[in-house]
């Protein structure tokens, strides 16, 4: 089901002389099955966004729904502990929230203490383990023995082992070398396809939102500014500077091939749709 924001308000220290109006008056639906990127410069209002849908923060005022559940200022703790499990939340460096003597007792232990037995949470922890390419070989050691990317894995794949119906990206490659960052991406792109998992990305890095992402929405001051596919929101560069926002790198090269006089009826998102356009021109009459 859709994520549904509803004049969604959300104040820090409300009623004190150090309160912060985070979130104003957002109206926000979210796809389901949808790959989802939410950009904005900081301190637009991305993080406290992320925090309602699993319940870690409430609106001071307004709605949100998720996957059938309503959420209202007067809703209880108590009742969010099934939100929680169908929303998971991978943080900036998630690795540092592992804790056990092995790789598949780290993964197995959100199952064990939601009912699982112990065999039971093992297996799950197995499967999950191969979903996110972690080798048998390293099942057994301890996950303090393993590479960053590797450690990141083990975290995510305990996340994966609640069977969370939506995934929550919160600048997940946050660390990591160029290739570990591909990968990881990679990986979240191919859960989002096979998987069917419903994707929330949070990332300064516009390169993934075009490569990746469907949907696409832009934070500004605690308002949505716009929401659109990446070629929508990619397609006014002069906005998106406006708004301190950058563009693709493949997007910025054809923009500039724009400016010297070639001539594209659509800005390029991703290098095969550059290549393909710049074949069409050298073998035609676009550049003048």
């Amino acid at each position: 089901m859709a994520i549904t924001f509803t004049g969604l308000n959300y104040i820090y220290q409300a009623n004190t002389p150090f309160e912060y109006h985070a979130l104003k008056d957002i109206n926000l639906t979210i796809p389901d099955d949808s790959y989802t990127a939410i950009i904005g410069h900081t301190g637009s209002g991305k993080s406290t966004l992320l925090q309602h849908l699993n319940g870690l923060l409430k609106p001071t005022s307004g709605s949100l729904e998720v996957n059938g559940q309503l959420i209202t200022p007067q809703t209880k703790n108590k009742q969010l502990g099934a939100l929680r499990k169908q929303v998971g939340f991978v943080f900036q460096f998630p690795e540092a929230q592992l804790f056990e003597e092995t790789v598949l007792k780290d993964i197995a232990f959100g199952p064990q203490n939601f009912g699982k037995s112990q065999a039971e949470a093992l297996e799950i922890a197995k499967q999950m383990a191969q979903l996110v390419n972690l080798p048998a070989r390293l099942w057994e050691k301890s996950p303090f023995e393993l590479s960053g990317g590797q450690m990141r894995r083990v975290a995510i794949a305990g996340i994966l082992a609640m069977t969370p119906k939506t995934l929550i990206l919160d600048e997940p490659t946050a660390g990591l070398d160029p290739k570990g960052r591909l990968e990881m991406m990679e990986m979240f792109y191919r859960l989002h396809q096979e998987e069917k998992l419903n994707i929330i990305l949070v990332t300064h890095n516009m390169d993934d939102v075009a490569n990746y992402a469907d949907n696409v929405v832009v934070l500004e001051g605690g308002q949505v500014l716009k929401t659109g596919s990446p070629q929508e929101v990619f397609a006014e560069p002069a906005w998106l500077k406006k708004h301190h926002l950058g563009l693709p790198k493949t997007t910025a090269f054809a923009q500039k091939l724009v400016e010297r006089g070639f001539k594209l009826d659509k800005l390029p998102l991703k290098e095969k749709q550059l290549a393909e356009k710049l074949v069409a021109l050298i073998g035609g009459t676009g550049h003048e």
